[in-house]
């Protein structure tokens, strides 16, 4: 497990672009490194009165080691939960922020074990990560800014 979690810490510092912390505040700008692309707001009904206002957007950023970084923000632009898939770790201090230390600080009180993942479960926040060496994946979300209806089980 320490293997691993080096292993994670350094190819997080690694990938490290400067930007701006996501989770919890403004979508990250990972750099001129990556292909933005803005899916089309995804509204839900149920939680929404005003059917013309979509309740959050996600923003899609492809990494240059191919990885997909997902950032769901709210209708103020407060991103409330991330994903990833791909290859290699993206900016992991980056896109949570100050939970990160909860990530790290988390991970660092597992039995070397030998295994990739990570799960976090608390009241602030939830982290998921898993994954071995060019396949790694991961989600991350704020359980009190989730939208209503929002399903974290189809987050991609």
């Amino acid at each position: 497990m320490h293997r691993a979690f080096t292993l994670m810490l350094f190819l997080t510092l690694l990938q490290g672009a400067l930007a701006w912390a996501a989770l919890g505040s403004a979508p990250s700008n990972f750099g001129t490194a990556t292909t933005q692309a803005r899916q089309a707001a995804r509204s839900l009904a149920a939680a929404n009165a005003n059917a013309g206002e979509p309740v959050y957007t996600v923003t899609q950023s492809t990494l240059d080691s191919g990885t997909v970084v997902r950032e769901y923000s709210d209708a103020s632009g407060v991103v409330f939960a991330v994903s990833w898939k791909g290859p290699s770790l993206p900016d992991l201090r980056t896109l949570l922020g100050d939970k990160f230390s909860v990530m790290t600080s988390n991970a660092a009180k597992r039995p070397k074990a030998g295994h990739s993942q990570l799960a976090v479960d608390q009241s602030d926040v939830v982290i998921v990560s898993n994954g071995h060496m060019r396949a790694y994946a991961g989600q991350a979300w704020l359980p009190s800014a989730l939208p209503a209806g929002f399903d974290t089980g189809t987050m991609e």
